[in-house]
């Protein structure tokens, strides 16, 4: 009677554990944080209580690589961090609201930078998957090797006896070790998206048949809500990406410039926006038709990224018409970048070489934030028409009381 109890205890906490994750999971889109419930979930002491875990997910489904890893490097970070959970009855729900800090801590990301050059290319899931004769006989075996294995097998994997091994950097780098450990795949309707790994690399506690269960199962719940929330960012995307030119359309830009300057009203820090137009394009157009006029705009688009910050904002606003948003950037430099830009497309040679001497006029403002979205564009548009009134090819600053 007493095991049974013990027992029906002991299904109760797992189910009530799964019930919360799986709430937890499905209460947000937010990629980022999902991984951060999947593998606090994997290593809580009121979860699945692992010491570790890393989870890989497909890059463009062409390699798996680590998105995340939780847990601790040594045994000396284990017992610390074991004591203050236990000192502070720290459990699953209380570790969620860390997130942030988490995020924010560089020391909580050091797991995951060791394992940044690991990519596992999935077209040679074959060649690299280790035996099954090995992963009974031999005492370790390349983290990688039994990766490919377990996902061309597509079932879960524990082992207490091999231990895995990740060289971080490369064959003169430093050693990772995995023992007691356990992989599962993630699969949404037969397809491969990622992989969670486990091990007990401290507290070397075996994994039994049923932490290699409850590891499975949380990792097809994991699965889904990771589908769902790519699903989501993909249609966020959709709806913020010209679908023509790949850069952001008018809709995304105006939400952007609206908090950039907001913010610049808070710092005093300046912004501009520079407006570009490609000159004679109906001219083009109509000599070369349609499929090279929209190929003439790919390509400006195309320049005009390369050539900016990851953190500018270029976006078509309309028809041949695009715009930049330099933050935390002064009239100079913008003018500097636009110039730049102006002469980039004036001699590079595109759609193959069939189109020369494209150009294009441009109009920059700038701002503190002392005034509407709509106001800056607008200095920024008459700028860019007294360039192509003057000539086209160039290049006008616009100020309070007109351009220069």
């Amino acid at each position: 009677m007493q095991s049974w109890d013990g027992e029906r205890e002991r299904l109760l906490r797992e189910l009530e554990f799964r019930v919360g994750v799986t709430s937890v999971m499905l209460s947000t889109l937010d990629l980022d944080y999902i991984l951060y419930v999947i593998l606090t979930g994997i290593t809580s002491g009121d979860g699945l209580g692992f010491n570790r875990a890393f989870l890989f997910l497909d890059d463009d489904r062409r390699a798996l690589k680590v998105k995340l890893a939780l847990g601790p490097e040594s045994a000396e970070d284990a017992r610390r961090i074991w004591s203050e959970l236990e000192r502070e009855h720290i459990n699953f729900s209380e570790l969620l609201p860390r997130f942030d800090g988490f995020r924010q801590d560089t020391a909580s990301q050091s797991l995951t930078r060791k394992m940044a050059a690991f990519a596992m290319p999935l077209n040679h899931l074959e060649s690299l998957a280790v035996s099954t004769q090995t992963l009974i006989l031999a005492a370790e075996a390349p983290l990688s090797a039994v990766m490919a294995r377990c996902l061309l097998n597509q079932s879960p994997f524990a082992s207490n006896s091999l231990t895995l091994i990740h060289e971080v950097g490369g064959g003169a780098g430093e050693v990772l070790e995995l023992r007691n450990v356990a992989v599962v795949p993630l699969l949404v309707e037969g397809v491969l998206m990622g992989a969670i790994v486990a091990d007990n690399r401290y507290s070397a506690r075996p994994v039994d048949s049923e932490a290699l269960r409850s590891l499975h199962a949380l990792g097809n719940l994991a699965a889904l809500a990771i589908d769902r929330a790519r699903l989501h960012a993909r249609t966020v995307a959709m709806a913020e990406v010209d679908g023509l030119t790949g850069v952001y359309n008018r809709r995304y830009y105006a939400q952007a410039v609206e908090q950039a300057i907001e913010r610049a009203g808070h710092s005093g820090q300046s912004l501009s926006v520079v407006v570009f137009d490609l000159d004679h394009f109906k001219r083009f157009n109509d000599q070369y038709g349609h499929l090279v006029g929209d190929e003439l705009l790919k390509g400006v688009a195309k320049l005009l990224v390369e050539h900016v910050r990851s953190t500018d904002v270029v976006a078509r606003y309309g028809g041949e018409e695009f715009v930049v948003l330099l933050k935390e950037t002064s009239a100079e430099g913008a003018l500097s970048v636009a110039e730049k830009l102006r002469t980039t497309v004036q001699h590079h040679p595109f759609v193959d070489g069939l189109v020369e001497g494209l150009t294009v006029s441009a109009g920059v403002a700038c701002t503190t934030g002392n005034e509407s979205p709509e106001e800056l564009f607008q200095r920024a548009d008459r700028a860019l028409y007294r360039a192509k009134e003057e000539g086209r090819n160039r290049v006008r600053v616009a100020s309070s009381g007109g351009t220069r």
